[in-house]
């Protein structure tokens, strides 16, 4: 067999001679060609970057990533609260404003037979949900304040729905009106009390 190994053999040009590499693998030699600028000044720029950064979290105590988070965790919880705490607390002047508005009534029937109807019954006597129109109350204790709190966080572990995300605040005050018109009513056929006495 011929050696074509001559023949065949790369023509190295005139700008390659100097990024030539001086070994040779069966006949295949290597270019050293330079990393681009941009990828060595970055590639520096992480290593400056990493001493400091290292000498920081290793001997001066700097706050880790997970601190970090946790602390900002902390802070969007104690915002939702405070949000919470403006946007869904119990306002007198809010609830009266709504209790003496003429569309109140209207509004206040509607909402209860949609929402609240299912598990208390239309008359409030109490089916799933306790009875409405008694002085006993499972939760808080039957004022119109403390109501507002069970109808708008709810109450998960006994069925009872927040109801302040998808009612609202006007709603939920229209409601009230209806609550507080059947206390102590004791509608015929109620369910049996629940909960503590509150005269």
């Amino acid at each position: 067999m011929s050696d074509h190994r001559k023949d065949d053999e790369m023509k190295v040009f005139e700008d390659e001679k100097k990024i030539l590499m001086d070994h040779e693998y069966d006949g295949i030699k290597e270019l050293n060609h330079p990393l681009p600028k941009w990828w060595l000044i970055t590639f520096y720029l992480t290593i400056a970057y990493a001493v400091p950064y290292y000498l920081a979290h290793t001997f001066f105590g700097a706050k880790t990533i997970q601190e970090e988070f946790k602390e900002d965790m902390n802070e969007v919880s104690e915002l939702q609260a405070d949000y919470l705490k403006r946007k869904g607390g119990f306002i007198l002047a809010e609830y009266e404003k709504v209790k003496s508005d003429p569309g109140t009534a209207k509004l206040a029937k509607k909402t209860f037979k949609r929402k609240c109807k299912a598990c208390h019954l239309a008359d409030g006597g109490g089916s799933i949900g306790p009875n409405l129109t008694d002085e006993y109350w499972i939760h808080g204790d039957g004022s119109v304040a403390s109501n507002y709190e069970v109808l708008y966080h709810g109450v998960v572990d006994k069925g009872m729905p927040e109801w302040g995300t998808s009612l609202g605040k006007e709603r939920i005050y229209a409601v009230l009106t209806v609550l507080e018109e059947m206390k102590n009513t004791h509608v015929e056929g109620g369910k049996e009390p629940q909960g503590k006495k509150v005269e």
